[in-house]
């Protein structure tokens, strides 16, 4: 693996804070204090591990953009630094389709190694470009029509697509960024059609290898090729070692929030002192569900064509709201550290609608002020007392708490205080006796 001094220099100072946690873990022992205490104070001292997640969604992928410009001027007028970037304060980013575009974006570095987007950038490049990349393939005549109709031609034109990522993913010299020009690890689903399986790109295999390094433009194709909406990528390794047939990541992955935990639990290179999901602090981003209901008597006259219609998205928010049931309960009492902000209750209307871009941005308003929602144990969800602006509002507070804890200054004063208590606790210390 290539060495990063990012990495080299956060594992260093996290080795040294995991020494003192150690020690005042000791300190508390003998003070008396139960397991309960200890496991909950342990992890306060060790830190959070920050993780973001993005939905899938097509233009949708407006609301979650929209979110993030707002987490990323709260992130600004509570550290006090106008240059605050969303990669500065996360350590893990995942996204799916055009959640991946959306990473893609915020978490490429520039030749100062600074994010190429703001946030608020990335959300107007979508509703400026989406006419574009939503370009339909013509079909004037009868003849194009019937054959659209059979389904042997994708509704839209890959080139557009395919032009609009070249031109925000290039060097200025005309090479293609990649994988390894991501600043923090990075996770992008697709399917593979070629192995029958899902596939993921990740910043820690490209670091690895070459054979896992594919271009970013090439990874966004692949995670947005939305049958029947775009045609499968055919994508290949920077070395050409490597390659799949790629359709869109929410095939396996609406919401990769479960793939991001995983790979930081169980990825001790580049997160060596995480322990469990104590241990994270995850905001879950999605891109809103229409919510159609149907009862028996409507549904049990309908035929193939029905089904097929409203089966795809059933599927999809279905495994969506899975995967964010099954990480709820399993933060169980740490669950305040998980926020999964979506919107129910969508227009029906197609996810490719690009003339509803001014109705997507009053709904990612109206979503802040909504009351945030959590599962039940059992199912089911109920409202909080609290808005999503409330809880976004205290996440980008533990942000910014967990950001300045890992600097320097930070760390030696860390270690000063336990120095001081140490010294209290054993005058042997400070008088130099044995």
């Amino acid at each position: 693996m290539a060495w990063d001094p990012d990495i080299a220099l956060e594992s260093f100072f996290g080795s040294l804070r995991e020494e003192i946690v150690n020690a005042e873990m000791l300190t508390m022992q003998e003070d008396g204090d139960d397991i309960a205490t200890l496991s909950s104070k342990s992890s306060e001292l060790r830190g959070k591990i920050c993780v973001l997640s993005l939905d899938g969604g097509g233009m949708h992928g407006i609301i979650p953009a929209r979110l993030l410009a707002h987490l990323e001027e709260l992130l600004k007028q509570k550290s006090g630094d106008q240059d605050a970037r969303i990669a500065d304060y996360f350590d893990v980013v995942t996204g799916t389709s055009v959640g991946g575009l959306i990473a893609t974006m915020l978490f490429t570095g520039d030749e100062n190694s600074r994010p190429l987007f703001r946030a608020e950038e990335a959300w107007r490049l979508m509703a400026e470009r989406g006419r574009e990349v939503f370009k339909k393939v013509s079909r004037s005549s009868v003849w194009s029509k019937l054959r659209w109709k059979s389904s042997k031609t994708s509704w839209f034109s890959a080139k557009s697509l395919e032009q609009v990522f070249k031109e925000y993913l290039m060097r200025k010299d005309g090479s293609a960024l990649t994988l390894r020009d991501t600043i923090k690890p990075v996770l992008i689903p697709c399917y593979d059609l070629a192995t029958a399986a899902p596939f993921l790109f990740s910043r820690a295999d490209a670091l690895e290898s070459q054979t896992w390094d594919f271009n970013l433009w090439e990874i966004c194709r692949a995670t947005t090729a939305t049958p029947p909406f775009f045609p499968p990528a055919c994508v290949t390794s920077v070395d050409g070692n490597t390659s799949c047939t790629a359709i869109d990541g929410r095939v396996v992955m609406h919401n990769p929030t479960a793939a991001a935990i995983t790979h930081v639990l169980h990825n001790k290179r580049e997160f060596p002192f995480v322990r469990g999901v104590e241990d994270l602090l995850v905001l879950s981003l999605g891109t809103g569900q229409i919510d159609q209901t149907y009862m028996y008597d409507t549904v049990r006259g309908w035929g193939t064509m029905q089904w097929v219609k409203s089966l795809a998205k059933i599927v999809l928010d279905g495994v969506a709201d899975t995967v964010d049931h099954t990480i709820s309960m399993a933060f169980g009492e740490h669950r305040k550290h998980y926020l999964r902000i979506q919107m129910a209750g969508l227009p029906n209307k197609t996810e490719t609608d690009v003339n509803d871009v001014n109705q997507l941005l009053k709904l990612s308003e109206d979503l802040l002020d909504q009351k945030s929602m959590e599962f039940l144990p059992f199912g089911g969800r109920m409202p909080l007392s609290v808005s999503n602006r409330d809880r976004l509002d205290w996440f980008a507070e533990q942000l910014v708490k967990e950001r300045k804890s890992r600097t320097p200054a930070a760390t030696e004063s860390a270690f000063q205080n336990f120095i001081e208590k140490l010294k209290s606790s054993c005058p042997e210390v400070s008088t130099g006796k044995e």
